[in-house]
């Protein structure tokens, strides 16, 4: 018995035959792979009846006692098939990690990262191993070519180190009382801010759930996302109560506008409507808004806005230019996804009157005619910015300039 090799060694001391003894055969056989050895290290001597007995109810093999030095050797062979899908990994590194520095950014687990996940992939991500039986979830989401982005890692680490609180860093206590017409302006626009900013909290969540957590970066990065859109949410609302003007008016072109890219249940569609067409437009909405606003407590609200807006855009973009070079069948599949999004919102051929006034407002400085007028022609050279801006991103995600241009016009009238 003293040659036979064996590749798990348990020491137990003193203890006895017992749960806690049998606790630690469990949990070796569970991971030993079939026809492994299992050695027993044990103080006690007069434990072979039941190392025998439980063998044998497992369905192992006994295969006897050797004398040591004060101790006593037991070698059980596991002869049924495997518990697990794999042997774990033990004592490596994260890919890039360096434990030693602070702001190490690479969340990457592993060298290679399956294009499709395995079957057996539950509630967890690369690198846990599965044991047979765990129940089969069927993510919908379960290809990387559906859901990658290559730069998602660092805006995770990103959007974690730019965070940002609305109670303690806005100076609310600066915010000026401003002329009555101007501040209905204000709360006009954030009323509209905060609905859309609740759609990109929304749509987010429809699909955290779908997407396998073998692609773990993903949902990490969204749920991040969701993060930034909640305090969006709740630094628009405070700014509209700032100076007790409160919340203004939605318009039926806006509600019309967020449920068209609430409905939309395809990823890669939605991340394209959401992401790359719709907040990429915001952000320039925001900063028109940041230029335009009259006093710097609310011009840093709109700021640190945009700043995470970018950062959603930008993960828009690589995911969407990923899929298309992956599939680029898929850019006439975007395309008819806009186009059937103009149809839907041609039921309601109109803008968002009371944004566009609220816009020009603000931007002129007034509503006397001069001011107005002066608002107006600057809202329209922001809308013509927005279409030129998109223009740019739907080549870069890979649309010809022509098709771009296309695609682009269709965009809704509600910006987002």
């Amino acid at each position: 018995m003293n040659n036979l090799n064996h590749s798990i060694s348990i020491f137990t001391g003193n203890i006895p035959p017992s749960k806690e003894l049998f606790l630690k055969l469990e949990n070796a056989f569970l991971v030993a792979n079939k026809d492994e050895i299992i050695e027993i290290i044990s103080q006690k001597s007069n434990i072979e009846i039941e190392l025998r007995g439980w063998a044998r109810l497992r369905g192992h093999e006994y295969l006897g006692r050797t004398s040591l030095k004060e101790q006593f050797s037991y070698k059980i062979k596991k002869l049924s098939k495997n518990s697990f899908t794999d042997k774990a990994a033990w004592n490596k590194k994260m890919k890039g990690i360096d434990s030693s520095n602070p702001k190490m950014k690479d969340l990457e687990l592993s060298d290679t990262i399956l294009e499709k996940a395995p079957e057996d992939n539950g509630l967890l991500t690369r690198g846990i191993v599965t044991q047979e039986g765990t129940p089969f979830y069927d993510f919908e989401l379960s290809h990387k070519e559906l859901v990658w982005s290559e730069p998602v890692s660092v805006l995770y680490e990103e959007g974690k180190n730019l965070q940002w609180n609305a109670t303690t860093d806005i100076p609310w206590n600066e915010i000026p009382n401003l002329d009555p017409v101007l501040e209905r302006a204000v709360c006009q626009i954030m009323t509209y801010l905060v609905e859309n900013e609740f759609s990109a909290l929304y749509i987010p969540g429809k699909f955290i759930s779908k997407i396998n957590p073998y692609y773990m970066e993903i949902p990490l990065f969204l749920s991040s996302l969701m993060n930034d859109e909640a305090r969006h949410i709740e630094v628009f609302t405070k700014r509209a109560n700032a100076n007790g003007g409160g919340f203004q008016y939605s318009s039926e072109i806006t509600q019309r506008s967020l449920y068209s890219l609430f409905k939309e249940d395809d990823y890669i569609k939605s991340s394209f409507l959401l992401h790359v067409m719709g907040e990429g437009t915001f952000v320039d909405l925001l900063g028109f808004l940041e230029k335009y606003m009259p006093d710097d407590a609310t011009k840093k609200i709109i700021r640190l806005a945009k700043r995470d807006e970018m950062r959603h855009v930008a993960y828009g973009i690589e995911h969407v230019k990923s899929a298309i070079q992956q599939n680029p069948s898929r850019i006439n599949a975007l395309k008819n996804t806009a186009f059937k999004r103009k149809e839907f919102m041609d039921e309601v051929s109109s803008e968002s009157s009371m944004l566009l006034e609220s816009l020009a407002i603000l931007a002129g400085g007034g509503d006397n005619p001069i001011a107005y007028k002066r608002g107006f022609d600057l809202v329209e050279e922001l809308k013509e910015k927005m279409n030129q801006n998109r223009i740019k991103r739907l080549i870069d995600i890979g649309m010809d300039e022509d098709l771009a241009n296309e695609v682009s016009q269709v965009h809704t009238p509600n910006f987002m």
